[in-house]
């Protein structure tokens, strides 16, 4: 069986921060930048929970990125999202190129608001920006007892299409999340791609190779150096170049955007669009029979025997479930080139970072 590498970890390259002091951090420096406080706190919000989750290409490392996505215009720190289109099921929002998780926080609330009162809610998002982890707007459904879908678009083309060396669609990232009534929700969150960018570049920090059959390079060539990467092969062939075309579909021309081959711009300039689904499970049927059925179901798979090179059986969701539990409690370990570049950020603003340099 073919495993699904995780994000890598060396405690010798690593630091350990407490979850508060870095979201505390991220709101000061997003208000210097220019944000409301209230928009700062969300979007911080989303990135620990993503860093808490192990996804932390898509939580506090992006902020640099972020910072310098303001300072040249890219994303408008104020912009302030407009309703385009509403039913009472459906809405389309334009972002007002403000960072993609204020929008898309208010999006997926504004499903779910919609779920509560007519079983279903969706919301599309065009002139937005880059949103961070898929898992964490599907999550702020099964919180509430939903069920929750969320796909995102990326920039340019970057995945090469199924059968072809040459990039025909973009690496988007979904998430599907449904509630549990004790323990972890389901949770799965994937990029349509072999690997996520972010993942990619996670690996480039820790010095580590690619698989192979993940990447190709500038020559349309298999490579397993991360800083060759320049094309990524679509995950299960001709599936995840399936799913990426479809998830395009939605988080683009659907809103009025363009599909990634016809992207020209570098991804922080060009807009992000993004879709959110969710269904009120007591809509449905029987809650208690949905949930009786859905953990005797989730238990009777954890309890199935491992194979040899694994030490248990998962359901996806249950490690970033454990991993942001016992995160929460001793802290988040994160890469020491990730906190100098948060640090030289907090720095240009005059913000003193709540650790101490090793």
């Amino acid at each position: 069986m073919q495993k699904t590498l995780d994000y890598p970890s060396d405690q010798s390259q690593e630091q350990t921060v407490s979850a508060a002091d870095l979201r505390q951090l991220l709101v000061k420096i997003y208000v210097k930048a220019g944000m409301f406080q209230a928009e700062a706190e969300m979007a911080a919000d989303r990135q620990v929970e993503a860093d808490l989750r192990g996804i932390q290409s898509h939580g506090s490392r992006a902020t640099p990125r972020y910072v310098r996505a303001i300072d040249v215009g890219d994303v408008d720190p104020r912009g302030q999202a407009l309703t385009l289109v509403k039913t009472v099921a459906m809405a389309v929002l334009d972002g007002g190129r403000n960072l993609g998780h204020v929008t898309a926080s208010r999006a997926m609330k504004m499903a779910i608001d919609m779920a509560r009162e007519v079983g279903t809610g969706t919301v599309g998002v065009k002139n937005s920006h880059h949103l961070g982890a898929a898992s964490v707007y599907a999550l702020m459904a099964a919180r509430e007892g939903m069920i929750g879908y969320c796909t995102t678009s990326t920039g340019r083309a970057s995945v090469a299409a199924y059968g072809s060396p040459l990039p025909a669609v973009a690496n988007n990232a979904f998430a599907w999340a449904a509630p549990s009534r004790s323990g972890a929700p389901f949770c799965l969150d994937m990029a349509c791609a072999a690997a996520s960018w972010g993942k990619i570049d996670a690996l480039k920090m820790y010095g580590q190779p690619l698989p192979e059959h993940w990447a190709l390079n500038a020559q349309g060539e298999p490579t397993t150096n991360p800083a060759e990467a320049k094309i990524l092969l679509p995950a299960a062939g001709a599936r995840g170049f399936g799913l990426a075309y479809q998830c395009s579909i939605l988080a683009g021309p659907l809103v009025g955007g363009k599909m990634p081959l016809h992207k020209t711009k570098h991804p922080e300039a060009e807009d992000t669009e993004h879709f959110f689904y969710c269904l009120d499970v007591a809509r449905f049927g029987d809650l208690d029979r949905f949930y009786n059925e859905l953990d005797r179901t989730a238990d009777e798979i954890r309890a199935l025997p491992p194979e040899a090179s694994v030490s248990r059986v998962i359901l996806p969701g249950d490690m970033e479930y454990e991993r942001a539990a016992q995160w929460e409690r001793d802290g988040i370990p994160l890469h020491r080139d990730h906190l100098n570049e948060l640090a030289a950020v907090a720095a240009k603003f005059k913000i003193p970072v709540p650790w101490k340099a090793e």
